[in-house]
């Protein structure tokens, strides 16, 4: 009884741990994640935000630690991010004044509302 309910166990952890997406499937699902975000938060919308890649580059569990290429402007930038995932839910955060090449000066918010 004890070694069918080993195997049982076994067996439900092992199909549990299937379900946590590898490093380049984790990298893809950041990607769309980011690149949804830009589309559609109205501080980013319309600036041409293209997310290329992200790369995970480590991490264990549910945190990874990845790099995001993101164009804007015509230029490629690094983007360190953390990825917080679990078997249902993704949330990435990039680190901190990683996104500030996205900010727009007062020039560019006065050019855009009266184009």
């Amino acid at each position: 009884m004890k070694a069918i309910l080993r195997s049982g166990v076994i067996a439900v952890c092992l199909l549990l741990a299937a379900c946590v997406p590898g490093p380049e499937k984790a990298g893809e699902l950041t990607r769309v994640s980011m690149q949804e975000y830009f589309r559609y938060d109205p501080q980013f919308r319309g600036q041409g935000i293209e997310v290329l890649a992200v790369r995970v580059t480590g991490g264990h569990d549910k945190q990874l630690e990845g790099v995001a290429t993101i164009r804007h402007a015509g230029q490629s930038h690094e983007v360190p991010v953390i990825i917080v995932l679990d078997r249902v839910n993704l949330a990435w955060f990039a680190q901190p004044g990683g996104l500030a090449f996205l900010a727009r000066s007062p020039a560019d918010a006065d050019r855009k509302t009266t184009e």
